[in-house]
């Protein structure tokens, strides 16, 4: 199931108001139906470190920075919450890497500009996405990717992109790169057996959504999908 931006909206509207309860609460829900970014994990992270529930900032912060290693804002976070937890080494590294990457990289651009602008090509692309748009979504995420082509998030949505506009094998393959930095990331496992699937590469498919299965063995959607699968693969014998 697909969440619109109104969702992130709304939690951004609740971190506002300093309500950060109710904006953990829509950010759980966004990241369940798939709309896990960076930016929803930095900002559930944020939400956590101001209600003072400091280890569970820090997961947050590190799940955003596992899908984006250069967000420099969330390191910087990151480096007040191991502060606050007594880890003043660890604090000092993460200040440092945000330092680090706060300078000038191969886009000519400073880093922390060049991962906004990559960021507003993806905003934009999800907008073209959800408008029906699929050929200016792609370019916009494929432009975002020039920018910051090690941004996990970025790619599966890309994939996710030209999967609905019919382009399986271009979707698999952009799955793939982004299974080689995130073996076990849920959603990325389910579209690449969905990638499958369509290919009618069934035998493929079972194998992807059995492994997510075991990894994941909670999640509901690998129940419609292994159903799905069945049925074709019986109508199919």
């Amino acid at each position: 199931m697909e969440v619109g931006p109104d969702l992130l909206t709304a939690a951004r509207d609740r971190f506002a108001t300093r309500d950060y309860r109710g904006a953990v609460l829509l950010l759980d829900a966004a990241i369940t139906a798939g709309r896990g970014y960076p930016d929803t994990h930095h900002l559930m992270g944020l939400c956590y470190a101001l209600n003072d529930q400091r280890e569970e900032a820090l997961r947050a912060f590190d799940v955003a920075l596992q899908l984006n290693p250069r967000y420099v804002e969330a390191h910087l976070n990151r480096a007040i919450v191991l502060g606050d937890l007594g880890r003043p080494k660890e604090a000092e590294e993460a200040i440092e890497r945000a330092h680090h990457l706060g300078g000038a990289d191969a886009t000519g651009f400073p880093r922390m500009v060049a991962d906004r602008l990559a960021n507003m090509h993806a905003e934009l692309g999800r907008a073209y996405r959800e408008a029906g748009s699929l050929q200016a979504a792609a370019t916009q995420f494929e432009r975002a990717l020039e920018l910051r082509p090690t941004f996990a998030d970025l790619r599966l949505a890309l994939a996710r992109t030209r999967l609905e506009a019919g382009d399986a094998a271009a979707a698999a393959a952009d799955i793939d790169a982004v299974l080689e930095m995130s073996p076990t990331w849920l959603d990325a496992m389910l579209l690449r057996g969905l990638a499958a699937y369509l290919s009618g590469e069934l035998d493929q498919a079972k194998a992807i959504w059995d492994g997510a299965s075991e990894r994941h063995p909670e999640e509901p959607r690998l129940d419609t999908f292994r159903s799905m699968l069945a049925r074709r693969m019986r109508d199919s014998s």
